[in-house]
């Protein structure tokens, strides 16, 4: 059997495709783990990594005095599985296997993942031959040629991954755990620090530093605004800024007509077409159609697997010589893109556009198949019309452009204005993503004099800095050499991630800047490029074979020893530094009752905002539990309560901006509040401006209080706290009516949990034993269907027929023998007959008796005759003695109260029939028999 393994599934399916040919696949399924197999081949799909590097055992105690942070850098490390199901499978094939293709992708990352597979595959197959595929795009050319063309791994290559993997868990370990431990953070809540992440969040820190500091300097612009054949034309002083007031006002008082045209200049320009995509720069491009580096390397990758672009993560920014333009611009013919093909064929530049980097791994990005808008979806359409357009551009002849300068003379005070129009639109005919802005100017001639419309002296301040967008931050990184091409957008999706930055453009949150600030006074050397740039260096020196792996590990760990001498002298220091600033991030702003900090705080799923002044200030205020996402503090305030502005981020969800804290607690109570007759708006004011904004304040005041705080009578007082106990138990019941339906009706688009309650509470429909007791309409008015709504009505009686019967004294280990055997409600309970109910329960006629008896009472109903245990045996034994009649029949004449050969004899067989049916006939032999 040949085996081959892919990356993940998606691609070993496309490649089992492509070799099967016409031939059928069969895809099978093992312990959830599909496999491809035609011929004599089978194809299985990876998950990427499915081991990962970890510390060998006894590392995973934070706290251990022998096991300390610095003790990571020299630990031993171990590979464990990630993905058993894969791993088995993987080895179960490779057992019977006579040849191994890897067939991952071809770069640092793919060729680790593709040694990990070989490893797996040698510990149960150490003689099969193992080879490699090789290929950049999985469409039928590249990857039969890639398996015509087998050759071996590349253990150089995977080297350098391995040497990155241990060097980044070994950096990135030991220094979270000092920098948690320092700052006495865990849990979730620990602070991460990273190799490549910490000196790229530092850039971050530095340039809201730069902003913050920087100081605006004031400047004047003069201009004049002219005309010629009717075309306004705005000329600007050639002197540019000025940054002497007098002299800018001296400018304009010079300025005067008439306004002489002293030169004219026209020339072209050539506007050359872009260069190939390579990872950094389709990154750029994507950010300008809205898309997050992220994102959009997400998109490329699944465009990659699906045989529509080529492997996104390259360098190269050359196209190879062997790449073959003219069978990618045939791919594209005949689709949405004929009509641009067609003009780039006919208008086609010599030689295709080059960048600036060339390398052998892979071409640049480009189209590798033939897509449609509907078959895409909108963001997966968007990027690869972006790389299309792209790939036509590089082929696309330059624009050029006319140029015009002209130089005017206002009384000695000089101008100048410039022109330029797109004289051969080229390139920009394809790519629309640039856009060119055309300005045409009237024809000038020297010697000619024009009027002086206006003359405009603008003051203006120069601007700070610009933020890092993620695609700017990204040119930084690979400008600095921080990371690579396949981790730099994964670098900075974990430092969002991880509530470090926030924005678009990024902007450093207060715990970011407090680890910066912390690192950068006592280990600045985490905190710069250089230490990461050289790593990357000797990363690359790796695969050249210029270097070991074992050699760069160990530089690596000299570097962090030396960095946690720094660190371990300061651990104090740094910890009370980050402790003393995160301590605002938390911070909303002053309590409207005693003037301390008002915090965020989090206790298990429940989150609410609390003040510092505990226990002696009780104030606080509710937030939504954390399931709807994690309260964090943003920068607006509220002008009227001078709060800090709260959100709650969940991943995967939109955040959920809920404003002022205090509004929104103030706005979500007020509906509760007039639930209470007595409630006004004046006493309403007067409670807020005592700051109390809940019913359960108000139920839990003293008569006294209140009147103190309101100014009301004590009877008044008295009234409105009984109203308030009132209501706070109608919410109670609405609450629970709430979770109840939450827990029951699955959400589904169109149909919130939300509109739900509210349609039920139109309906007066308020708790849960009104719902039990509701009509099927009235759910299906909700939005409810009939499935759902029948399984609420019988959950929503079940509930309240439990609580009945516990109300009633039904201890809950019986309850559950009841219901067991069929028994749910009180009137079971009532008119069930008592050897019924203990032969479906198994339990002791007399304690039956007892809990119906608790029942009845319950329910004001007259209880039935003790029928105790000694009675019920005897009764048994008769009634089996009767002929034909045997145990099931004895079950059933339970259900009609007959227990013995008395009752029996006395009974009337049409109603027994009824009850039990038996037959009327068999009824009378039985008691024809006993008399």
């Amino acid at each position: 059997m040949h085996l081959i393994i892919a990356e993940k599934n998606i691609s070993a399916n496309r490649i089992a495709q492509i070799l099967a040919g016409s031939e059928k696949v069969k895809a099978t399924k093992d312990g959830n783990v599909s496999t491809y197999s035609f011929d004599t081949r089978t194809v299985v799909g990876l998950k990427g990594h499915v081991v990962e590097v970890d510390f060998e055992p006894g590392y995973t105690n934070w706290r251990s005095e022998v096991h300390t942070p610095r003790s990571l850098i020299d630990a031993g490390t171990v590979k464990k599985p990630t993905e058993k199901k894969i791993v088995n499978i993987i080895q179960k094939l490779s057992k019977k296997a006579d040849l191994v293709t890897i067939a991952t992708d071809y770069d640092t990352e793919g060729e680790l993942i593709g040694k990990e597979a070989y490893e797996l595959v040698r510990a149960v197959n150490p003689s099969v031959r193992i080879n490699r595929a090789r290929f950049s795009a999985i469409t039928p050319a590249e990857i039969r040629s890639a398996f015509e063309n087998l050759t071996d791994l590349d253990f150089a290559l995977a080297a350098a991954g391995e040497a990155r993997q241990t060097v980044d868990l070994m950096w990135g370990a030991a220094l979270t755990r000092f920098i948690s431990l320092a700052a006495r953070r865990g849990g979730k809540n620990i602070l991460s620090v990273g190799r490549v992440q910490s000196p790229t969040l530092a850039m971050i820190v530095e340039r809201e530093r730069e902003i913050e500091n920087f100081v605006p300097q004031t400047y004047w612009m003069l201009s004049l605004t002219t005309e010629k054949d009717g075309m306004p034309v705005e000329a600007r002083h050639t002197a540019g800024r000025f940054t002497d007031h007098e002299a800018a006002l001296a400018a304009k008082k010079g300025t005067k007509e008439p306004l002489v045209i002293t030169d004219v200049k026209e020339g072209q320009k050539t506007d050359r077409a872009p260069t190939p995509f390579d990872t950094t720069t389709f990154i750029v491009a994507a950010a300008r159609l809205g898309l997050s580096a992220a994102n959009a390397m997400r998109i490329a990758e699944d465009l990659y697997m699906n045989g529509y672009i080529s492997y996104p993560r390259t360098d190269n920014t050359v196209y190879p010589k062997s790449l073959n333009l003219n069978g990618i611009l045939d791919t594209l013919k005949g689709g949405v893109f004929d009509k641009d093909v067609a003009w780039v064929r006919q208008h086609r530049r010599p030689v295709p556009t080059r960048g600036k980097k060339e390398s052998t791994d892979h071409p640049p990005i480009h189209p590798t198949g033939a897509a449609t808008r509907e078959a895409l979806g909108q963001d997966r359409w968007k990027v690869y019309e972006l790389v299309v357009r792209r790939f036509l551009a590089t082929l696309s002849p330059d624009a050029t452009w006319t140029t015009t300068k002209c130089l005017f003379d206002a009384s000695g005070e000089p101008y100048t204005a410039t022109g330029g129009r797109l004289l051969s639109v080229g390139w920009r005919r394809i790519y629309p993503y640039s856009e060119a802005k055309e300005n045409i100017l009237p024809a000038f001639v020297p010697g000619e004099l024009l009027p002086i419309k206006d003359v405009n002296l603008e003051e203006k301040q120069t601007q700070p800095p610009a933020r890092f967008s993620q695609s700017r931050l990204i040119q930084v990184m690979e400008e600095l050499g921080l990371g690579t091409k396949s981790t730099r957008h994964e670098v900075i999706g974990k430092l969002i991630s991880r509530r470090y930055v926030e924005g678009n453009p990024l902007r450093p949150t207060l715990v970011g800047r407090a680890v910066i600030d912390a690192l950068d006074n006592h280990a600045e050397t985490i905190t710069e490029p250089e230490m990461t740039r050289t790593l990357e260096e000797h990363m690359q020196l790796i695969k050249q074979r210029e270097r070991s792996r074992d050699d760069v590990v160990t530089e690596s760990r000299e570097m962090l020893h030396k960095v946690f001498d720094k660190l371990e002298a300061h651990e104090k220091e740094i910890g009370e530094e980050i402790m003393e600033q995160t301590a605002e991030e938390h911070t909303v702003g002053p309590c409207p009752v005693c003037g301390h900090d008002l915090r965020i705080r989090h206790l298990g799923v429940s989150q609410f905002i609390g003040c510092t002044g505990y226990p002696e200030c009780r104030f606080n205020i509710s937030l939504p539990g954390s399931t709807w996402g994690k309260a964090i503090r943003i920068e607006e305030t509220c002008e009227k309560h001078n709060l800090a502005h709260v959100r709650l981020i969940r991943k995967g969800s939109r955040p959920w901006d809920i404003g002022c804290p205090l509004c929104s607690h103030i706005a979500s109570n007020v509906e509760a509040l007039r639930m209470m007759p007595s409630m006004t708006d004046d006493l309403m004011q007067r409670l807020h401006a005592h700051h109390i904004y809940t019913v359960s304040e108000i139920a839990g005041m003293q008569p006294g209080d209140f009147v103190n705080a309101t100014g009301v009578r004590t009877n008044e007082a008295e009234q409105v706290i009984k109203e308030a106990e009132a209501a706070l138990e109608v919410l109670r019941r609405r609450s629970e009516l709430r979770k109840f339906v939450r827990k029951v009706v699955p959400p589904r688009k169109g149909r919130s949990h939300a509109k739900i309650i509210k349609s039920f509470l139109e309906q007066g429909i308020g708790d849960i034993r009104a719902l039990s007791q509701a009509e099927p309409a009235a759910l299906k008015k909700a939005g409810i269907g009939d499935a759902v709504a029948t399984e609420l009505l019988a959950a929503a009686r079940g509930l309240c027929n439990e609580r009945a019967l516990r109300e009633a004294g039904v201890p809950a280990v019986s309850l559950k023998k009841y219901q067991t055997g069929g028994v749910a409600t009180p009137d079971d309970f009532c008119y069930l007959p008592i050897p019924y109910l203990s032969s479906k329960t198994g339990i002791n006629p007399e304690t039956v008796h007892k809990h119906v008896d608790m029942v009845c009472r319950h329910l004001g109903r007259p209880t039935p005759a003790k029928v105790t245990k000694a009675a019920l045996e005897r009764g048994r034994k008769e009634l089996l003695e009767i002929p034909g009649l045997g145990e099931a029949t004895v079950e059933r004449l339970y259900l009609a109260g007959i227990y013995d050969a008395a009752t029996l004899r006395e009974a009337d067989p049409e109603k027994v029939s009824s009850i039990t049916g038996i037959p009327k006939a068999r009824l009378h032999d039985y008691i024809g028999y006993l008399k």
